[in-house]
């Protein structure tokens, strides 16, 4: 048996109590303190066709300035001149499941019917025109051209399929790629190509058949923290949720330009960003939750463009998501919210999407959001999408998946 002196002991004890205080400060710097990785741009990866980009590390991004931290005034309902209660009356177009809701080039509403398989179009006289003959069954996601009548289907197996409905031209894309947006005038997509390798993840553009391939940025780790979003005026094709930690829980945002520009960052006051470009891309809407919010989805808007990224940002005072939105100017948009969201509804959307929301319009310029809808016609909505002259709100409702219309009184 071995016998252990006093000063044995104590020599045990102070080696013992010095490696677990490096063990504890080095685990609370690791898991609470640690920068995430940045996402970096890369000159040779493999796996792709067409020409790759060309870039060394990215700079130093600064943080931009951030002026008019106003509130729009939030209205309990509209007043029309004559002093009648404005209501917008809701509408059923369509009493079967809708899915892929979007608008068309034409000016209508495009949409895929599970049911059999097809996609069709919504006229303003409500009636339906077939887009194709061709069927394409269990589809699970969709994202439509802007300016051509064509789209990329994902399946629930990982497969991709490009269709062009005007001229019947199918082609099949690597199932890798998932997340993809197309660009405004639909000469190109932005997508993620996710290899099973972290060292294989790219943010890559290509022409919507999937030739030409680009890698633009090197995703690594990084593949969830990146939002495809190619803005209305061609500059940015991604925001990257990898920015510097901020205090007080905000967030630093990186506008990923398609040749590689060092665009300011977007300081956004809360986690959980969801974006919504403005018609010229001019604006951002966003949503982010915060603790001064109980953790609710609020929406905020600023200017997003060039040197100007994040000056007047303004809170809206209403919570909800910035998907639920629509833009009708760069000056007006309509907003679905939830009228009664729970505390810390802003970590998981999914799990509210039954609630019935009511529907606003927002003013920018004069600084009102004002409830359009009486309070007899909530439905959950989702996809909201305006027809051409903007007078019809159109809508899948969330739990029945029944497509409606707004008619738009404000």
């Amino acid at each position: 048996m071995i016998t252990l002196t006093e000063n044995t002991k104590r020599l045990l004890f102070i080696g013992f109590f010095i490696l677990f205080s490096i063990g504890t400060g080095y685990a609370l710097y690791y898991f609470f303190f640690k920068p995430a990785a940045p996402v970096i741009q890369v000159q040779n990866p493999e796996g792709l066709t067409g020409t790759l980009g060309q870039s060394g590390p990215r700079g130093a991004t600064t943080t931009s300035e951030v002026t008019g931290g106003g509130t729009l005034p939030e209205a309990g309902g509209v007043t029309p001149t004559n002093g009648a209660t404005a209501q917008a009356d809701v509408t059923l177009l369509r009493d079967g499941v809708t899915q892929a809701v979007s608008p068309s080039p034409k000016g209508d509403t495009r949409y895929y019917n599970p049911e059999d398989g097809r996609f069709y179009r919504i006229n303003d006289d409500g009636t339906l025109t077939l887009l194709s003959d061709r069927q394409f069954v269990n589809v699970d996601n969709v994202s439509w051209g802007n300016s051509v009548d064509e789209a990329i289907m994902g399946f629930p197996d990982g497969s991709n399929i490009y269709y062009n409905f005007d001229d019947q031209r199918q082609v099949t894309l690597p199932s890798h790629w998932t997340d993809f947006e197309f660009a405004p005038q639909d000469q190109q997509v932005v997508a993620k190509s996710v290899g099973l390798d972290e060292g294989n993840r790219f943010l890559i553009t290509a022409q919507p058949d999937g030739n030409e391939a680009t890698a633009v940025y090197h995703m690594g780790e990084n593949a969830d923290l990146v939002i495809p979003s190619w803005s209305p005026n061609n500059q940015v094709i991604a925001f990257s949720r990898t920015g510097t930690p901020q205090a007080d829980n905000a967030e630093q945002i990186y506008l990923l330009g398609k040749n590689h520009e060092n665009f300011k960052a977007l300081t956004v006051p809360g986690r959980g960003f969801v974006p919504s470009w403005s018609p010229t891309g001019k604006l951002l809407l966003y949503s982010v939750y915060h603790a001064r919010d109980n953790d609710k989805p609020m929406l905020w808007v600023s200017e997003a463009s060039g040197q100007d990224i994040g000056r007047n940002r303004k809170k809206l005072n209403l919570m909800t998501w910035a998907d639920k939105c629509v833009w009708s100017n760069d000056k007006e948009l309509f907003c679905a919210v939830p009228i009664d969201l729970p505390m810390g509804a802003g970590y998981d959307k999914s799990k509210f999407s039954n609630i019935p929301d009511d529907l606003y319009y927002i003013n920018l310029d004069t600084g009102v959001s004002k409830k359009i809808n009486s309070s007899d016609q909530n439905h959950p909505i989702n996809q909201p999408v305006l027809n051409q002259d903007h007078t019809k709100l159109v809508f899948t409702d969330s739990v029945t998946g029944k497509l409606y219309s707004y008619n738009l009184n404000y």
